[in-house]
């Protein structure tokens, strides 16, 4: 779940900075196009209008570098000085909404995730079952029909389904609803692209014997398919208008219920509350303080990015440093080793393909300056590994 929260973080920040730009600019151009509303503007002579409106957006620029002191203007144009102040103070409270506005959607996205996994866990599951009940209307239909092999019917009876059956249905405790019914017709097409038209899928089935890493293969291609499937994506996007963002924390979540499955554990979807409250505090600490530091660690950035210009770095690059660096300092518990390693996998798998190593380079400078001022202090956990 952690890597769901830091990749929520990561496409957080692209898009409070891109949205603070774009704000920037509405305003500033809000305030030109309402010159006309003052009077001061609107009772000038014709030269002083030119002046007011050739002068506003220097004062902007200064308002904005916090730069600008409306007294120390002449007296005539002192209104134009608060003019733009009052437009830093417009665009400062928009930023200030529009963080409020990403937290919410992304924990909204954090605490959905969970249930769509669920879902699509349920509908791989159900995909699987329609082989035994093609089965079972094939014998009931025909008296005379022999039953298939038994080696064609085995992916009905692989290892993986009853633990997936026993995460999703737990004999005890609460288990978790899914985000989304798919409709028969979906089903039913999906069942035909996995199961009746894959290759991969019919190679497994005329198999008389097949082995773990075999087994293995055939659910890892299945799942990875219906991932990818159009008709799935398609049906998310009609229940998720952010499908395109969120679809990313489904795949961390099925890697990560894989993974289990190919150890032999039960996969766990049930609501932890006490867990979700601990995510939710991470979330809110690492996204708000990348937001506030960010003018404090950009400075540092450029100090190390000597081989670079800092201001051409990947904007996902530049995202995922911001979010290590915090990560480092205010998570004492956390391993730095933990957090690089973390934010590295999450470069390979979203960024360029060099960006791994670019990111590894410059965190570990920082990491290094941050130790020096005393800054990066680890206890508990956080202390292993922490070289």
């Amino acid at each position: 779940m952690r890597r769901v929260i830091r990749i929520k973080a990561m496409q957080g920040l692209y898009t409070y900075f891109n949205n603070k730009e774009v704000n920037l600019l509405d305003i500033r151009q809000k305030v030109m196009n309402s010159l006309i509303e003052y009077p001061e503007f609107f009772n000038a002579e014709a030269a002083e209008k030119q002046g007011f409106q050739k002068l506003l957006p220097v004062l902007l620029d200064e308002a904005f570098e916090g730069k600008l002191e409306p007294k120390d203007l002449p007296a005539n144009q002192q209104w134009l000085g608060h003019l733009a102040l009052n437009a830093v103070a417009d665009w400062k409270k928009e930023c200030t909404e529009e963080t409020e506005r990403i937290r919410k959607k992304a924990l909204a996205d954090i605490r959905n995730q969970t249930k769509v996994e669920v879902s699509f866990w349920k509908l791989l599951y159900g995909i699987i079952q329609m082989v035994s009940d093609g089965e079972a209307r094939k014998l009931d239909n025909f008296l005379n029909n022999e039953p298939s092999p038994a080696h064609e019917l085995k992916i009905t009876k692989h290892p993986y389904l009853e633990l997936l059956h026993e995460g999703l249905e737990p004999a005890k405790g609460k288990k978790t609803g899914g985000f989304i019914s798919f409709d028969k017709e979906l089903v039913q097409r999906l069942y035909q692209y996995l199961i009746k038209d894959l290759t991969e899928y019919q190679e497994y089935k005329n198999k008389k014997e097949t082995s773990p890493q075999e087994d293995e293969e055939i659910f890892r291609v299945l799942y990875r398919k219906l991932y990818r499937a159009p008709d799935f994506n398609e049906a998310m996007t009609e229940a998720d208008i952010h499908w395109s963002e969120n679809r990313i924390l489904l795949e961390v979540g099925l890697k990560s219920t894989f993974k289990k499955l190919t150890a032999g554990e039960n996969p766990r979807f049930e609501p932890d509350e006490e867990g979700e409250e601990e995510f939710i505090s991470f979330f809110n600490l690492l996204f708000l303080k990348a937001i506030e530091n960010f003018e404090e660690h950009e400075k540092l950035l450029h100090k190390v990015v000597t081989n670079w210009d800092a201001d051409r770095i990947a904007l996902l690059d530049r995202w995922i440093i911001h979010l290590s660096i915090n990560e480092m300092k205010y998570f004492p518990h956390i391993p730095v080793k933990v957090t690089m390693n973390e934010y590295l996998e999450i470069a390979k798998a979203y960024s360029t393909p060099n960006s791994a190593g670019f990111i590894n380079g410059v965190v570990d400078k920082l990491a290094s300056i941050l130790k020096e001022k005393g800054i990066l202090k680890k206890s508990a956990r956080g202390l292993m590994d922490n070289q």
